[in-house]
């Protein structure tokens, strides 16, 4: 009874102290995974433009040379897209109207409308300019339609600048989006997918660099990467720690309890040994017909 209440409620408090001290390591790592990922993309990149550069000598032009190489790269996003159109294809009428009958939404809802409106070049990315865009009529008649032929290839890069803090968030993701609105999971999606893609294709597109000058890029990155590869191994080591000291307050806070609660337990079972008949509450006569 009300030991199990205090107990909760001090479980939930501890917990509560621990978030603001694990969540800026969480977005650390997050954050610098991703901008590994990215490192790691332009150094293979161009590594292959070095090779081929040493194997084409004098007659090399990297915008020709180095096209069917970008092609697969940029390929290699497609499926992720093809993913995000199908998961909007399958929403439902009954899915947007829960989701326009928001009066007060949830912050990934927020955040997943907000980042597709900025992706439509939308100046108004508020809620209710939101709404107007879940209308069942505006999003199945056109915006789907609109979200397959959506032009990759020329996203300004003011909107690629918007949408970075977006990419450092560790909420949002697809699955974790999705758990808060079915339609906002897949709009999720449909942003990442245009995102890594408007990403690689910058990655891949003509540097001019060559030899000495394109060798030392490299090496510049290589040092940015092993930088973060430290910074998440020392974010990663601290989140450990704490959530090694986190179970270990928890273990002490379940002891406290139990050494209040096992010596009544035993004083509750002898005194319903001994007394229990007796104080048992009796049933009341059956009437006599």
């Amino acid at each position: 009874g009300r030991l199990k209440g205090e107990f909760d409620h001090n479980l939930q408090k501890l917990t509560d102290s621990y978030y603001p001290k694990m969540r800026p390591l969480n977005v650390l790592v997050y954050e610098s995974e991703r901008a590994q990922h990215w490192l790691e993309q332009e150094i293979q990149w161009k590594e292959k433009l070095m090779a081929k550069m040493a194997e084409q000598d004098t007659m090399f032009n990297e915008s020709v040379h180095m096209q069917p190489a970008r092609e697969d790269v940029l390929r290699s996003v497609e499926p992720a897209f093809e993913g995000a159109i199908k998961a909007l294809e399958a929403l439902t009428p009954e899915d947007m109207r829960v989701l326009r009958n928001y009066e007060h939404p949830p912050e990934l809802v927020l955040m997943a409308m907000e980042a597709t409106l900025i992706l439509k070049a939308e100046y108004n990315t508020d809620w209710e300019e939101a709404r107007i865009m879940l209308a069942d009529a505006y999003f199945f008649g056109f915006f789907i339609k609109h979200a397959k032929k959506y032009n990759k290839d020329n996203v300004d890069d003011e909107i690629l600048h918007k949408l970075e803090p977006f990419f450092s968030n560790p909420d949002f993701e697809p699955a974790s989006v999705a758990a808060a609105s079915v339609p906002c999971g897949a709009l999720c999606k449909w942003v990442r997918a245009i995102y890594d893609y408007c990403r690689l294709k910058r990655i891949v597109a003509p540097c001019g660099l060559q030899g000495e000058d394109l060798q030392t890029d490299i090496d510049k990155l290589q040092e940015k990467l092993d930088l973060r590869k430290a910074e998440v191994a020392g974010a990663k080591q601290r989140l450990a720690d704490l959530r090694d000291e986190y179970k270990q307050r928890i273990k002490e806070l379940k002891a406290r309890y139990d050494q209040t609660m096992d010596p009544l337990q035993e004083t509750f079972f002898e005194a319903h040994h001994q007394y229990g008949a007796v104080y048992c509450t009796p049933r009341p006569a059956k009437s006599q017909a």
